[in-house]
């Protein structure tokens, strides 16, 4: 009886593991992925690939902060059923401001989206590099204007700060540019 408690407890045990690993936010899978790739004793930088981070295929990255309107986000990324919600017009994503969505998209279809917790982790994403893109929403029958940051590439640079934290940021050395959607 007690040998077959052991073997439920170790059964248990890495299943919650292994649960909790596969929940890991997207900061948490960077630091992960960097951890186990790069190494940072010898150097102060290195190249990381999303794909293979998130284990997902993905041909455009959105960035929002919080509290914008779900009908802007559609519009922007053009899926009109994200976040199937019954009421999008009246409907603000994420729950506070120190949080924003990542959203990672492949021939319109959402395949990886998180709530980014940017003070909560040593990971610092730096998406405000990134491509502004504007559009269109409706919040409480007003029409708004919404923006977020979008990013085509892949491959990111990581840069190991004096404190040990990471910062992520974009490879290409062009500065970042406007976007207007008028998906009305």
């Amino acid at each position: 009886m007690v040998y077959m408690k052991k073997i439920f407890l170790i059964i248990t045990i890495s299943l919650v593991i292994s649960i909790l690993n596969s929940c890991t936010h997207f900061p948490g899978k960077i630091e992960k992925y960097i951890k186990q790739h790069c190494d940072m004793e010898e150097s102060d930088t290195c190249y990381i690939d999303f794909r293979k981070v998130l284990k997902i295929d993905y041909d455009t990255m959105y960035v929002f902060n919080s509290l914008i309107p779900l009908t802007g986000v559609q519009n922007i990324l053009g899926i009109n059923d994200y976040g199937k919600c019954k009421n999008p017009e009246i409907t603000l994503i994420g729950k506070d401001s120190e949080m924003c969505k990542i959203i990672f998209v492949k021939k319109n279809k959402v395949v990886f989206e998180d709530e980014y917790y940017y003070n909560h982790y040593n990971t610092k994403l730096i998406y405000q590099d990134f491509s502004i893109v504007n559009g269109q929403g409706i919040f409480d029958g007003d029409n708004v204007v919404v923006s977020g940051y979008i990013c085509t590439d892949y491959i990111f640079k990581v840069i190991k700060t004096i404190d040990k934290c990471y910062l992520v940021e974009k490879t290409m050395e062009e500065k970042s540019s406007s976007i207007t959607l008028d998906n009305n």
